[in-house]
């Protein structure tokens, strides 16, 4: 019997153990997809461009609160959050006066609600009361995204 427990003791470990060292993995993706036109991206299509750090071709633009970025941010990331949209006078000036106009454009945030929620307000047409900002090489990362500081962790959403 106690033979039984010791072994049921050491498999809880084990897999306990494994669990902590592969939720802070990025998902390796054996059959990348290629990046889309515009729109929506998951871990197949931006874990590449991950790997070994952030895309010199891409801004990351991670749209959580100001308090949120401080506490966690991967360097050469942008912090333009999201709630610009309900706080400032004209929002879309002051979000695309941040972008960049020589990369494309990544939005982030740790699930991907919120980085849905700026693309499409940057992106719906004026008369959608969106910002009218061309699609073509912007996109929102779905997804489960980590901080560390030299690095992004993107993970499948379970």
């Amino acid at each position: 019997m106690k033979k039984v427990i010791g072994i049921v003791v050491l498999l809880v470990i084990a897999g306990a153990s494994w669990y902590v060292y592969t939720s802070g993995q990025p998902t390796r993706v054996s059959e990348p997809l290629a990046m889309p036109e515009t729109g929506e991206v998951r871990v197949e299509n931006v874990a590449p461009l991950f790997y070994d750090g952030l895309p010199s071709d891409y801004a990351i633009v991670d749209v959580r609160t100001k308090a949120e970025y401080e506490k966690e941010y991967t360097e050469g990331t942008i912090n333009v959050p999201v709630a610009i949209f309900e706080d400032a006078d004209e929002p879309c000036k002051e979000i695309i006066s941040k972008l960049p106009t020589d990369k494309k454009i990544i939005f982030i945030c740790p699930f991907g609600p919120r980085s849905k929620e700026m693309y499409g307000n940057l992106t719906d047409s004026e008369e959608d009361l969106g910002c009218g900002m061309k699609k073509e090489g912007v996109y929102h990362l779905w997804a489960r995204v980590k901080y560390k500081k030299d690095r992004l962790v993107v993970q499948r959403q379970k």
